[in-house]
């Protein structure tokens, strides 16, 4: 009995990760501009149905896997249309973003000589986006969402278009405050995994001093790592590592789905293979 149940922990373990693989493609978002998450989740879901399938020819079938598989499969089926829609979109939208990075790196000079005439600014970034946009809705008789992109494209420019596009008439002025935000963000990060809650207000007392570190060059930061004993240092950084390891399956998946399942695949039936006394890699028939 006693063996039974540590056969059927170690089986709920290794279908947790499948579980858990596919419940994060379908729920993968972004914050990031310009990254559809539900299309790189789309991505993620048909590379787990390539696993699933290559898993069922190399080690047979399984009952759960195969009928998580089906499932796989029927949610590919019904958002096949979607996902291609949303791809021609997310092409377009990096057409864009391309545009608009070389436009500001090629921006105007403080000069404003003649010859300086045919430089990118404001205005010339405004009439190539309508044009850009123009063209999407001539062409978009197929594609019902780069339609609906294109009509509202047309109802953001009336009021938010004149007042977007300044940082290309001023030199040196970036075009958002993503890296004020990024720095921010990385404080953030820093405080919920040192004190494992969600809130930040210590940021207000101990932030200036976070950015103060940050600035600090590697040379004047090793004293203040050498002053900490190496014990605590390992006993510290074992258990940041514990507590990572979900979020950094997670990133392996994200990269490459097939190859991260296949990882958990080969752990498996090492433990597997430990626990009957077997020899080979593959389970048992």
């Amino acid at each position: 009995m006693t063996n039974v149940r540590g056969a059927a922990a170690v089986l709920q373990h290794y279908y947790g990760y499948y579980r858990r693989a596919i419940r994060d493609a379908l729920t993968r978002s972004s914050r990031k501009p310009f990254q559809c998450g539900g299309l790189r989740g789309y991505d993620q879901l048909v590379s787990i149905d390539l696993h699933l399938q290559e898993r069922h020819m190399q080690r047979g079938p399984d009952v759960y896997l195969d009928q998580l598989d089906q499932r796989v499969q029927s949610a590919l089926r019904s958002a096949t249309s979607q996902a291609d829609q949303v791809r021609q979109a997310h092409a377009f939208l990096m057409q864009v973003e391309c545009y608009l990075a070389q436009a500001h790196c090629s921006g105007p000079k403080p000069d404003t000589s003649e010859a300086n005439v045919s430089t990118p600014h404001s205005e010339t970034v405004r009439q190539e986006l309508e044009k850009m946009f123009s063209d999407l809705l001539q062409r978009s008789k197929t594609c019902p969402l780069a339609r609906r992109l294109a009509h509202r494209w047309r109802a953001m420019r009336k009021s938010w278009l004149p007042h977007i596009l300044h940082c290309y008439d001023i030199p040196g002025l970036p075009r958002s405050n993503l890296d004020l935000e990024s720095a921010f963000g990385t404080l953030r990060r820093s405080q919920r995994r040192v004190s494992g809650r969600k809130e930040t207000s210590p940021i207000r007392i101990f932030g200036p001093g976070a950015i103060t570190l940050l600035a600090l060059d590697n040379e004047q930061i090793l004293p203040l790592l050498r002053s900490v004993s190496p014990d605590t240092y390992w006993s510290q950084r074992r258990r940041q590592e514990e507590c990572e390891e979900p979020h950094r399956w997670l990133t392996r998946l994200h990269r490459d789905p097939t190859r991260a399942l296949s990882q958990v695949d080969e752990q498996f039936y090492q433990v597997a293979n430990v626990r009957t006394g077997a020899s080979s890699d593959t389970p048992d028939p």
